[in-house]
């Protein structure tokens, strides 16, 4: 089940994010385990804002999430997790459909996402989402500037890549 997350759940997002990204050492990217996950105030806001949905378990405990953000005004998933144990379940699925139902009903007519092009539960995975790559030459500004800080986070920029699936 997807839904809003409660209160007193926010100070558990970040612990989903970081255990959801161990799996990135198998990939080459160990330093993304240095990089802080989603901030507690940006959570809350995303809670407060309806931009931000959590996955359940059958107990109703948080296993995965998804925060929307709207960088240039434009409708992005700013981030998902899910924890590893219930990965292959559908929650990311879920998760990536309701924000894309979310970015619909807002008006925008695609959702976008900034991923690793070689990593199979990466951009792999959101292809067959319906997720399609954006030639560079078609980046606006705002997505450029993305581009840039995530490099600044450490991101190999030769290895990053931004997505985008329309919203119908």
């Amino acid at each position: 089940m997807i839904r809003r997350p409660h209160p007193h759940e926010i100070k558990l997002l970040p612990q989903i994010e970081n255990e959801a990204d161990l799996r990135y050492r198998r990939a080459g990217l160990g330093r993304i385990l240095d990089m802080p996950p989603a901030s507690l105030a940006s959570l809350e806001a995303g809670r407060r804002e309806a931009r931000l949905w959590v996955a359940v378990s059958p107990l109703n405990r948080p296993v995965g999430i998804a925060l929307m953000k709207f960088p240039g005004g434009t409708a992005w998933l700013d981030q998902l997790s899910v924890l590893q144990c219930w990965q292959g379940r559908g929650y990311g699925s879920a998760l990536i459909d309701r924000t894309a139902a979310a970015a619909r009903d807002l008006g925008h007519r695609a959702l976008h996402l900034s991923t690793y092009r070689d990593v199979p539960w990466n951009a792999p995975y959101y292809a067959r989402r319906g997720f399609e790559e954006v030639p560079r030459r078609e980046w606006p500004h705002v997505f450029r500037m993305q581009a840039m800080e995530e490099n600044s986070q450490g991101h190999p920029p030769w290895r990053r890549t931004i997505m985008r699936r329309l919203l119908d």
